[in-house]
């Protein structure tokens, strides 16, 4: 068994290139500032502050980020990251509630920004998302070799980073703040309040199945890796909900996924799968079809759902994925 990094996964799902990442060491947060002259003034993650003689408006975001600034009315005009390059339709879950025909694709095919295509959307500034805080090369979509120039044409600060998923949610909700997004609006208030609610659902209900276990797999006929519940920000937040995870105790928790052969598929004892939707056998019935995991008890008992990963840290969002996790969890039952 081998644990493995964002960089080693890539290969193996391309379209999941945003989502993968270690977590953030630094422990600081976002914070907007008002100069004294009415300026716009930001500090990211990094503790980098720009400063600009207005709020932005014309902005570029990697596009979870953007996504999630959308739903609180904060619209980007140009966007970056694999998922765009790769589904330019906006048929990907990234894309969250943004309008592709409203924006434009400032990235090559493999999400990273183009100086020739950031002069041309003419953008204010750009907010982006790092999986290693403090190391370059982690920055989504701004190639440490070519950052400098980058920055000559607008600023760059990373507003997210690699934490569990209620804290970006909370990371990008203080870039909307300071953005002027209203949060009094009725559709804005709805978002929330039903984030709330679907919270306090999952949390009841992951209570209520304190026996069950669960296992986040990317599942191929000859390859299978297992999440780190302590390792990738879904799992981290549903941890802080008090969920029960099958490789909990692993030595490979903590590492975003553990490298594992079909055979070893009952490795860990198991109530229900979910299973990554990048990965090739996504349900029970695509699992039975293979022996090694045709032996598995969530397998035989029809106890597997999809992960969908990648979703904006927005309202919207994660709401969205409590609902797919709850759509199997409710109706579970312990099985080892």
């Amino acid at each position: 068994m081998t644990s493995a990094n964002r960089r080693q996964f890539a290969g193996i799902s391309l379209a999941a290139i945003a989502s993968l990442g270690v977590k953030d060491v630094w422990g600081q947060s976002a914070s907007p500032e008002t100069t004294p002259n009415g300026e716009w003034s930001f500090t990211d993650l990094e503790g980098t502050t720009v400063t600009l003689p207005k709020t932005p408006t014309r902005i570029a975001a990697n596009i979870v980020t953007a996504a999630a600034l959308w739903d609180l009315g904060i619209k980007c005009v140009a966007v970056f990251d694999y998922a765009v390059s790769a589904y330019p339709d906006g048929d990907h879950i990234a894309w969250g509630n943004i309008d592709p025909a409203e924006v434009i694709n400032v990235a090559d095919a493999d999400g990273n920004i183009l100086a020739e295509e950031l002069i041309v959307a003419d953008v204010d500034i750009v907010f982006t998302q790092s999986f290693a805080l403090g190391d370059p090369s982690q920055t989504l979509g701004v190639p440490a070799e070519v950052a400098e120039t980058l920055e000559q044409i607008a600023p760059i600060l990373i507003v997210s980073d690699f934490s569990s998923t209620d804290v970006q949610l909370d990371q990008l909700v203080t870039l909307a703040t300071a953005l002027g997004a209203d949060f009094s609006a009725p559709d804005v208030v709805a978002l929330q309040e039903a984030y709330e609610a679907k919270v306090e659902e999952l949390r009841t209900t992951i209570s209520k199945q304190a026996d069950i276990r669960a296992l986040f797999l990317a599942a191929y006929p000859d390859e299978l890796y297992a999440f780190g519940p302590g390792g990738v920000p879904d799992l981290m937040f549903l941890g802080s909900l008090g969920m029960n995870f099958a490789n909990a105790d692993s030595a490979a928790a903590n590492d975003f996924l553990e490298s594992l052969s079909p055979e070893q598929a009952t490795l860990y004892p198991t109530d229900v799968l979910f299973m990554d939707v990048y990965g090739s056998l996504q349900t029970a019935e695509d699992l039975a079809g293979e022996p090694a995991y045709a032996a598995i008890p969530a397998v035989q008992a029809n106890q597997v759902g999809l992960w969908e990963r990648d979703f904006p840290a927005s309202y919207a969002g994660v709401t969205h994925f409590m609902d797919t996790i709850l759509a199997t969890l409710q109706s579970a039952t312990p099985l080892t």
